[in-house]
């Protein structure tokens, strides 16, 4: 690869010996090896996220050291299109000057946007002593990031580590471009990454990779950390060191840690490809985005919580807040929301008082419901609020001419919209940001306010199925001390689901969501396998008629999938103006990076094949 314009004031890559011309006498070597994110930083904020990678350099020098690898666009961040422009490939040029003159006796690997021959690529750069020696481009790019890079092409790259005392090589490349990675000549296997966190992962990646490279001699792994964006997902900054297979050193997920390990690099190995990831993953046939085993299961639903949280805790940090709002409903996803924020404050070290949780009582709040809001913020050592908006809805009525007994659309929405306002000026109010609580699911359905609460500050339950929220609801049951917590968050479970929009004067639940949309089991199946799968409406409906055989008659799951089709495609326009919020298990409907449509496209390619069902 030749030198880019822009860095054509570094010398050329120190040439690698021929492929097969290593010595066969050369003698194993010893040394320090750690990978690991820059423990801060922010996207596009590069001064600082160089601050912070110099900080690791440093750790890595007084450790002794020979190698320091760093994940992908660890110098930028993952920030758009404006990794496109001169302003920011320049700072990130004089960046990586700054690193590169740093890296003195070792190895440093790190990733930047670089720009070469009019197009940029996510790149990463070798500095070997003091130098840039190589440079390798991503050749494997998400979908967001065919908008930003141009995707690289050839191999990855072999540096001769001769010039720090070690008579071995490294390749340097990107994880997601291992499938077609030789490893024959190498000793030493450098992968970085930009992987979000997805539940079901966090504590078994170690084992994923031991199982999946075995067969390298030193294989090490750096992933994405605390300085990349929360706008659709969230970063752990894990990473992990193995040798012939076996952990040396594992910096989980979230901690800020750096992995380091003393390894020994003799002969390269053999293996040609990765052997594919184990990760001990049996889906549930009726929830196939959770797993089948109990343990499992239990660990994928603490995990689900904890990304959702640091994601939270992250944007919060980021912004500089300390209060937040959120409605209490009662109800299913106003608890997740509670409970995801909860757990931010406490990774934050805030204070619970800045948690303005409020109860908002409409035309169709149901006492069930509002009892145990109530219960729920006194449970969870808040301090319990009420704002009734039955006045303030009576003069909205009153001010659009609405009928106070015209239960129409604009008499539902209206109350959704009423308690998206009170909690966005509330947090105004006391300087902190909206928390807001819609789902996947409902995202999906279309069941959700266009303007009310399908709009917050950050939606941290925007990347999970209602199902799934019940799972989890159901775990925190299980590990809570709290037996006050405890008793309440079973009744909620037990509660009907309802939007509770229409008015129940005898206090009664008139509302019943699954009456309307179906079983959220069917319509959270439907969905998992069209955004995960790609799965046509015939093949999701054979499916499911098998997994749910004897549970839900197949004219009944015919309709609903019918039905759900229909409101996924009419609801685009919702979506398309989705607030931020993390992707949990791995999937998003976000129109930035989760699933793309325009909202007038037409449905007719997809009902017609309810055609063929007879």
């Amino acid at each position: 690869m030749n030198a880019p314009a822009v860095y054509d004031e570094y010398s050329k890559p120190v040439q690698s010996d021929p492929p097969f011309g290593r010595k066969k006498d050369s003698l194993a070597q010893s040394m320090m090896v750690m990978a690991g994110a820059p423990a801060e930083g922010a996207p596009l904020d590069i001064i600082r996220n160089t601050r912070a990678i110099l900080a690791r350099v440093r750790e890595a020098r007084a450790a002794d050291a020979k190698v320091l690898l760093l994940p992908e666009l660890c110098v930028s961040g993952q920030a758009g299109d404006l990794l496109r422009h001169a302003r920011v490939l320049a700072a990130c040029r004089e960046a990586a000057d700054t690193i590169a003159k740093e890296s003195q006796g070792m190895l440093v690997v790190f990733g930047l946007p670089y720009f070469e021959d009019a197009y940029v690529y996510n790149t990463l750069l070798a500095a070997l002593d003091g130098r840039i020696v190589q440079s390798v481009n991503k050749r494997v790019l998400h979908r967001a990031d065919h908008l930003v890079f141009k995707a690289g092409h050839g191999a990855d790259a072999l540096v001769d580590l001769t010039p720090i005392g070690i008579d071995q090589k490294a390749l340097i490349c990107f994880f997601d471009d291992l499938s077609d990675t030789s490893a024959q000549e190498a000793s030493l296997i450098l992968a970085a990454a930009a992987r979000p966190a997805r539940a079901g992962e966090l504590a078994s990646w170690p084992a994923s990779l031991s199982q999946s490279f075995a067969d390298l001699p030193v294989f090490a792994f750096a992933n994405a950390g605390a300085n990349e964006s929360t706008t659709d997902a969230v970063y752990p900054g894990d990473a992990v060191i193995l040798q012939a297979g076996q952990v040396q050193a594992h910096a989980p997920a979230f901690s800020q840690q750096m992995a380091k390990a003393q390894v020994t690099l003799d002969l390269p190995g053999n293996a040609q490809t990765r052997k594919p990831f184990h990760t001990g993953f049996v889906p549930h046939p009726q929830m196939p985005y959770a797993p089948l085993n109990a343990a499992m299961r239990a660990a994928w639903c603490r995990e689900a919580l904890e990304i959702a949280a640091q994601a939270l805790a992250t944007r919060m940090r980021r912004i500089g807040i300390r209060t937040v709002t959120l409605g209490i409903s009662g109800g299913l996803d106003s608890t997740m929301a509670l409970m995801t924020t909860l757990r931010a404050f406490e990774i934050e070290g805030l204070d619970k008082a800045g948690i303005y949780a409020l109860s908002l009582p409409g035309l169709g709040t149901s006492k069930r419901t509002k009892g145990n809001a109530w219960r729920l913020m006194e449970a969870a050592g808040l301090t319990p609020r009420e704002i009734d908006l039955q006045a303030a809805l009576a003069q909205h009525f009153q001010d659009i001419s609405q009928p106070a007994d015209c239960f129409d659309a604009a008499f539902e929405n209206a109350q959704a919209r009423e308690r998206t306002q009170v909690l966005m000026d509330k947090a105004n109010q006391v300087g902190g940001m909206m928390v807001g609580s819609g789902d996947l699911s409902e995202l999906a359905l279309g069941f959700t306010t266009f303007g009310g609460d399908h709009i917050s500050m950050y939606g941290v339950n925007a990347g999970l199925y209602k199902t799934a929220i019940q799972l989890i609801i159901s775990q925190c049951v299980k590990d809570t001390r709290n037996q006050g917590l405890a008793r309440v968050l079973l009744d909620i479970l037990d509660t009907p689901i309802s939007p509770e929009l229409l008015s129940a004067a005898d206090g009664r639940i008139t509302q019943r969501t699954e009456e309307i949309l179906g079983p959220y089991l069917l319509t959270d199946f439907f969905l998992h396998h069209f955004l995960n799968e790609q799965m046509a409406p015939l093949a999701i409906y054979e499916r499911a008629a098998n997994v749910f055989l004897g549970q839900f008659p197949p004219e009944e799951i015919k309709t609903r999938l019918r039905d759900f089709f229909r409101r996924f495609f009419t609801s685009q326009f919702k979506r398309n103006c989705l607030p931020d919020g993390p992707a949990p298990l791995g999937v998003s409907l976000s129109p930035r990076g989760g699933f793309a449509l325009p909202s007038d496209a037409a449905a007719a390619l997809y009902l017609d094949e309810f055609d063929k069902l007879n």
